[in-house]
């Protein structure tokens, strides 16, 4: 399970298959961090920040999720054809930072691995979703995570994720899109709910670029990251 993970795609019980969300997942020894921006998001390039947003644009960025925490996984049982199954559960609410207030899906997740490592297969136990993963190649080291600046900063080789909470209490346990309904007159609150980063960078020649983020206008900016 170490290392970064890009999701191929999801298929739901409706028979419905994603295939265009971007879709991060990086695991180190025990701590994790997924992010999933819909392939449907708008282009949100030319805003400065949530100054230049709409309400729709906030309401775009609501559908966006995220998370960090720890990961536990069952033991592993070997296939006759080389792969290999195990039960995991993640354990982010009170454990790490949740853009959703809410989980979409609050279960564990049956695993299984191609022979070669280099494939997963996730299926909800519910059977409300079936999800392909793919080992982004020399993700596996260096795994790291340390504070970095206001948040955190999560590495696995080539690919990193920073990490930084909203500063404010959530009203109470809803998703996002339900909460921006409730408070559509408080503009200000609603920025501050939607003030939560997650920030994928990927290292190049030049350094480390974030080409995805809950905040798109920090997209094609650099990161710095100076974990080992």
């Amino acid at each position: 399970m170490f290392g970064c993970w890009r999701r191929s795609w999801i298929r739901f019980a409706d028979g419905t298959t994603d295939r265009t969300s971007q879709v991060i997942w990086l695991q180190t020894e025990s701590m994790l961090v997924d992010v999933r921006i819909p392939g449907d998001r708008p282009d949100l390039s030319t805003r400065r920040g949530f100054a230049d947003c709409s309400f729709d644009d906030l309401a775009a960025l609501a559908r966006t999720d995220a998370s960090s925490g720890y990961t536990e996984c069952g033991a592993v049982s070997p296939g006759a054809d080389g792969s290999r199954t195990a039960t995991a559960c993640w354990h982010t609410r009170g454990h790490g930072v949740n853009y959703q207030p809410v989980s979409a899906f609050p279960e564990p997740g049956i695993m299984t691995w191609s022979e070669d490592g280099m494939t997963m297969i996730e299926e909800a136990p519910s059977g409300a979703y079936t999800e392909e993963w793919r080992l982004v190649p020399h993700s596996r080291e260096p795994l790291s995570v340390a504070p970095h600046g206001a948040g955190q900063l999560y590495r696995a080789g080539g690919v990193a994720v920073f990490v930084r909470d909203r500063a404010v209490a959530l009203p109470r346990p809803a998703r996002l899109p339900e909460l921006l309904d409730e408070y559509h007159h408080d503009r200000a609150f609603l920025t501050q709910l939607l003030d939560c980063e997650f920030s994928v960078a990927e290292q190049g020649a030049e350094g480390w670029t974030i080409t995805a983020s809950t905040l798109p206008w920090r997209e094609g900016e650099r990161l710095d990251v100076d974990l080992p």
